[in-house]
Order: C-alpha cells, then sequence, then structure tokens
C-alpha cells in the first residue's frame, strides 16, 4: 500500500467512525447501523491488511 492510499484509507475510516459517533449521540439507529456497517468493513479490511503485513515481515 503506499502513502497516498494509506492516506485515503486512514481519512475514510475517520470519516466513518465521526459519523458513527454522531449518529449514536443523536439517537438515529438506522444511521447508526448504516455507519457502523461501514465502520465494521473498513476496520476488518485494516486487519487483514495488518496480518499480512505481519506475515510478510517474518518470512
Amino acid at each position: 500500500m503506499i502513502k497516498q492510499q494509506f492516506y485515503v484509507f486512514m481519512l475514510g475510516t475517520v470519516f466513518y467512525a465521526w459519523f458513527f459517533a454522531d449518529a449514536i449521540l443523536s439517537g438515529h439507529l438506522f444511521l447508526t447501523g448504516f455507519w457502523g456497517v461501514l465502520l465494521i468493513r473498513k476496520l476488518m479490511l485494516a486487519y487483514k491488511a495488518d496480518r499480512w503485513l505481519r506475515k510478510i515481515e517474518k518470512g
């Protein structure tokens, strides 16, 4: 993953987390679920990328 892709990925995750927190605090259940699903997908992708990078580092 090049640096620009990482920055876009990071900003997307922050964007999802921001709106997820806003939906929770404002009490909108549908939006909470929507942003939660998107946030979970992003975090799962980050976890898989982390595992892959650690596997490559070990050799």
